[in-house]
């Protein structure tokens, strides 16, 4: 089926469709990472996003479920330059393209994916519609631009809930979590207990946890602003860790400000330089917005790390107070012999 991504600066790219056969609306954004695809459109932080695959060949090892990032999909769309017609691992479970099916999530392929980056590029990630040629309705897109963002709401778990058995859990606010967060604080030993995005502060302090952990999530929400002023008591009282959004929203509660990047770090191959210890790594990332360096000053927060590309902030931490974020997906394991994780050195904060 012939089929058209509409940009809402009015550039059009045609191609078919692959998965689901319904029409997407939401913002159009890159990601350079070769593999993935699984993790990225299961990502609570790619919720409302129409993603577009730099790599050309997309889907060759198909889908297990081991490996995505939640138990349902995010993104609300897909452009491919080529989706793999004979997929092949002996771990798959399913072909990407009957995944996107089962999951009505629309894709969109023989797209020129290298034009249409560069176009993102050159005037920023924006609104966008997957649909098939004779649905590609620009008033739809149009209201799409005027309609409020409601995402953190539809990504958080509407109730909380305790994993492990300890007395004094670390307490993680979900904004829209990968499961894989709540396993890495198991891994250090620590008990969780997860609770909803818009938990108050003084909730939180009620069941005297040892820390406060601020989970990534999508960042387009403007309810962000009121969650970080909600937080703001907890954060200033418990060892804290922010994690994507999650960093963004110890920032906003330190006074600092955050701003819109022109298209974001999306990707499996993004470069830091630790400022403290002098080292570089290579990180994953899905996030579109950053702290501005300039907003700090005042706060009490420092700046860690930084992107290696661009300069922007990719790690903070409190000068007196036991508080670190990081933008990135921290590892769960370190990169050389006996090096220290984010989390091991969260659980440092907490002093047990």
């Amino acid at each position: 089926m012939n089929a058209v991504l509409m940009l809402a600066d009015g550039t059009s790219f045609q191609g078919k469709m692959f998965g689901s056969r319904v029409r997407a609306v939401g913002e159009v954004v890159f990601n350079t990472s070769m593999g993935m695809y699984g993790e990225i459109i299961t990502d609570p932080a790619s919720r409302g996003q129409i993603v577009v695959m730099t790599f050309p060949l997309i889907g060759n090892y198909g889908i297990h479920s081991a490996e995505l990032f939640s138990s349902q999909v995010h993104a609300c769309g897909l452009v491919l330059r080529e989706g793999a017609a004979e997929p092949s691992s002996w771990r798959m479970e399913s072909t990407l393209e009957k995944f996107l099916e089962e999951n009505g999530l629309p894709a969109l392929v023989e797209v020129d994916t290298r034009a249409l980056t560069r176009h993102i590029r050159q005037k920023g990630s924006m609104p966008g519609m997957i649909a098939a040629l004779e649905e590609a309705d620009p008033a739809v897109l149009k209201e799409y631009q005027t309609a409020p963002v409601a995402l953190i709401e539809k990504v958080t778990n509407s109730k909380s809930y305790t994993l492990g058995e300890e007395k004094d859990p670390i307490v993680i606010v979900d904004l829209g979590m990968g499961r894989w967060l709540p396993g890495a604080l198991e891994k250090e030993g620590l008990g969780v207990k997860i609770f909803p995005a818009f938990t108050a502060a003084e909730e939180i302090l009620k069941a005297n946890p040892r820390g406060l952990v601020i989970s990534s999530g999508p960042e387009g929400d403007p309810k962000i602003e009121s969650i970080a002023r909600e937080l703001s008591p907890a954060i200033n009282s418990l060892p804290t860790l922010g994690i994507g959004v999650g960093m963004e929203v110890i920032a906003l509660a330190m006074g600092a400000k955050r701003k819109k990047m022109k298209f974001g770090h999306r990707g499996t191959n993004h470069p830091v330089t630790d400022l403290v210890g002098g080292r570089n790594f290579i990180t994953c990332q899905n996030h579109g917005y950053v702290v501005e360096e300039s907003s700090i000053e005042k706060t009490g927060l420092k700046v860690t790390e930084k992107n290696i590309h661009d300069g922007t902030i990719e790690g903070i931490a409190h000068e007196e107070m036991p508080v670190l974020g990081v933008q990135y997906y921290p590892s769960t394991e370190p990169t050389q012999e006996g090096e220290e994780t984010c989390y091991s050195r969260f659980k440092k904060l907490l002093k047990i």
